[in-house]
């Protein structure tokens, strides 16, 4: 498993394809732990969908609005892809279908990610 980011013109492919979700804390801001090692931090304001947010039919929920339990279900899930935006959006896609989303319109929601030790990337203040 590599630990390099891919760069592409628009975004970046964050190297976390592959690991686990391992355990789901929650603070000020919600935190995805990884396995291998690494973590996906976000603000509350993150979006949780079953499927891709700009689905028919998907209802973006705010992760401050989700039942813990609900969010606790992507604990032994595979990450798919994991895209860091210039615009400072992040996806992030789990084996079982579910996606989190952090757009980079409206409110201000914090979002980083470290893979290892090393922080691999975190969104920019506008």
């Amino acid at each position: 498993m590599t630990n390099e980011t891919s760069n592409l013109p628009d975004r970046q492919i964050l190297p976390l394809r592959g690991r686990r979700v391992v355990d789901i804390t929650w603070a000020d801001e919600v935190t995805f732990t990884l396995d291998p090692p690494g973590e996906i931090t976000v603000g509350d304001g993150a979006l949780f969908t079953k499927g891709p947010v700009t689905a028919p039919g998907v209802d973006p929920t705010l992760l401050s609005q989700c039942a813990k339990e609900d969010v606790l279900q992507t604990v032994g899930a595979e990450i798919l892809s994991a895209v860091a935006f210039n615009s400072g959006a992040l996806r992030i896609v789990f084996q079982h279908g579910r996606h989190l989303n952090v757009t980079s319109k409206g409110t201000f929601v914090s979002a980083s990610v470290r893979s290892g030790g090393a922080l691999t990337w975190t969104r920019p203040r506008a």
